[in-house]
């Protein structure tokens, strides 16, 4: 895991270093669906954990903050989190809240339509309601979607996203401490976007 996530670091350090060039490079003239500056995106959809960890897919909210460095680069700070069922007892319920970091790159820089593809990094909490422990854990983001611009500051969109996370820590009173072992905490879901330019 240590691996992929420097693998991860390495090329959102070269994607941003050539969107800076490329930024640098551009002509002075506006785009008319420009991707450059700041930018807001709530995402609503669905989110689904692999069977080790017992819960039921259920609805997840998103919450990021972007800036367009280039026609085509993108950064995106976020928060993404949902209340979900525990298998076979749904009286039971657990929190899970994410944090990531991400890179955007869209292939039809200046077009209505942009597909694109995003990879970062990022961390997760998951607390049982009932017992009141909480998981943390971190690892990869990855989502491939598209947008579409309505207005001058207004897209939407939809994306399906994968996060390879694993838990490591459990919250002992107010520390977290490292677990015997590392725990699954794959997720993966849908989202559609509304974003804000």
């Amino acid at each position: 895991m240590k691996a992929n996530a420097s693998l991860v670091w390495a090329v959102i350090v070269m994607v941003c270093f050539s969107a800076m060039n490329n930024a640098a490079a551009q002509e002075k003239s506006e785009i008319k669906h420009s991707n450059v500056g700041l930018k807001l995106n709530l995402g609503l959809g669905s989110q689904h954990f692999t069977q080790a960890q017992e819960l039921e897919e259920d609805g997840a909210a998103a919450l990021s903050l972007g800036y367009g460095v280039s026609q085509r680069v993108t950064l995106w700070l976020g928060a993404q989190a949902g209340e979900f069922q525990h298998v076979g007892n749904q009286q039971f319920t657990s929190d899970w809240v994410g944090l990531q970091f991400d890179v955007q790159y869209k292939l039809q820089p200046g077009q209505k339509f942009r597909p694109y593809g995003k990879i970062g990094l990022g961390t997760a909490f998951l607390g049982d309601n009932q017992s009141e422990i909480v998981l943390n854990g971190d690892g990869v983001t990855w989502a491939l979607g598209a947008e579409y611009r309505l207005a001058r500051f207004l897209s939407v969109g939809a994306e399906f996203y994968w996060k390879d996370f694993e838990y490591r820590q459990q919250q002992v009173g107010d520390d977290f401490q490292d677990l015997p072992r590392a725990l699954e905490g794959d997720t993966r879901g849908f989202m559609l976007n509304f974003t804000l330019h």
